[in-house]
C-alpha cells in the first residue's frame, strides 16, 4: 500500500475515531513503518495520527517505534515531541504513582520553559485526570493568560468550570471562544446547553432568573441553527427549551419572548427533528453522518412531547 493510499485511509476517519476506527488504523502500523521515509509534512502528520491510534488500541510496541522515528526527525527537545512522549508515558503507566511521576516530569519541563504550550496542556489534562480540578483550572487560567487567542484552551476551561457547576464562568469562557471563532455554531449550541442547565439548577423554577436563562438558552440555540441549517443538536435545544417555556408555570412568569413566537419556534424545531430522524433512519441523501446516539435522543424527545 502506498503512502498516498495510507494517507487517504486516515483522512477518511473521523476527527475523533471510534474504537473500531482506531483499531483499523493501528493495524496499518507495520505497513507504514516499512515504508521509505519521504520527509514530508503529510507523512509526519500520518505518523502522529498513527501513534495516537496505536496507543488507543494498546499497541505500545508500535507506538514506541513511531515515537522514536518522530524524535529522530525533530529531536527530543522539540516541544511537540516532549508532549507526545508524555502521552506515551501516561498511556503506559500502570498505577497512580507512575502518573504522579509523569506529572512531575511535566512540571520540571515547564520550570525550564514555561512557554512549552504542548507540555503545559498535557500537564493540565493529567491534573484533571488525577482529580486535581482546582489545580487544573488554575493552570489553564494561567495558560489562557499566556495565549489569549487559543480557542481550544478557553473551551476546555469552560468544560472544567461546567463540571463544578460554575456556570457563569463557563459561559464567560465560551464567549471568549466566540470572539476568536464567531461562527462556531457548536459553541453557540453549547452556550445554549449551559444556560439551560443553569436554569434547571435553580430551586425556584418560576423565578425571573430561570426565565431569563431559558430565553438566553433559546437565543443561543437559534443562532446555532441559523449558522448551520440541519444542525441536530441546535434543533434539539430549540425544541427542548421552547417546550420548557410553554409550561404553565413558566407562561405565568414574566417573559420577554411572546408565547406565539415560542409556539412557532417549537413547531419549526419539531418539523426539522422529524425530518432529520426519518431521513437518518432511512439513509436518505443529505441525512447521513448524524451521530446515532443523537438521532435516538431526538426521536425520544419527539415521542415524549407528541
Amino acid at each position: 500500500m502506498s503512502l498516498t493510499n495510507l494517507l487517504n485511509r486516515f483522512k477518511s476517519a473521523s476527527a475523533h475515531p471510534t474504537p473500531s476506527e482506531s483499531l483499523s488504523l493501528s493495524q496499518l502500523a507495520p505497513s507504514i513503518l516499512n515504508l521509505t521515509i519521504t520527509d514530508t509534512p503529510e507523512q509526519w502528520a500520518l505518523y502522529e495520527s498513527l501513534f495516537l491510534s496505536t496507543l488507543r488500541t494498546g499497541d505500545d510496541t508500535s507506538a514506541r517505534l513511531i515515537l522514536q522515528r518522530l524524535a529522530d526527525r525533530f529531536g527530543n527537545d522539540n516541544a511537540r515531541i516532549m508532549a507526545l512522549q508524555g502521552v506515551y508515558d501516561e498511556c503506559t503507566a500502570t498505577n497512580q504513582s507512575q502518573l504522579e511521576e509523569v506529572l512531575k516530569n511535566y512540571t520540571d519541563v515547564l520550570k525550564e520553559d514555561p512557554t512549552n504550550i504542548p507540555v503545559a496542556k498535557r500537564r493540565i489534562t493529567l491534573l484533571h485526570h488525577l482529580s486535581k480540578k482546582s489545580e487544573a483550572i488554575s493552570a489553564l487560567t494561567a495558560l489562557v493568560d499566556l495565549t489569549p487567542t487559543d480557542a481550544e484552551s478557553w473551551s476546555q476551561l469552560a468544560q472544567y468550570y461546567f463540571e463544578i457547576s460554575m456556570y457563569p464562568q463557563a459561559i464567560y469562557c465560551l464567549e471568549e471562544v466566540l470572539l476568536i471563532l464567531p461562527n462556531a455554531y457548536n459553541i453557540h449550541a453549547r452556550l445554549g446547553e449551559i444556560q439551560f442547565v443553569a436554569a434547571e439548577s435553580i430551586s425556584n423554577s418560576t423565578s425571573k432568573e430561570v426565565v431569563e436563562k431559558l430565553e438566553a438558552s433559546l437565543r443561543w440555540y437559534l443562532r446555532a441553527v441559523e449558522l448551520c441549517d440541519g444542525y441536530l443538536r441546535g434543533y434539539y435545544g430549540v425544541k427542548l427549551v421552547t417546550g420548557k417555556l410553554l409550561e404553565p408555570k413558566i407562561l405565568a412568569a414574566n417573559r420577554t419572548i411572546p408565547e406565539e413566537k415560542v409556539n412557532k419556534l417549537n413547531s419549526v424545531a419539531t418539523v426539522q427533528l422529524n425530518d432529520i430522524v426519518a431521513g437518518s433512519e432511512k439513509g436518505k441523501k443529505g441525512f447521513t453522518g448524524y451521530d446515532s446516539a443523537e438521532v435516538a435522543a431526538a426521536k425520544e424527545l419527539l415521542e415524549a412531547t407528541s
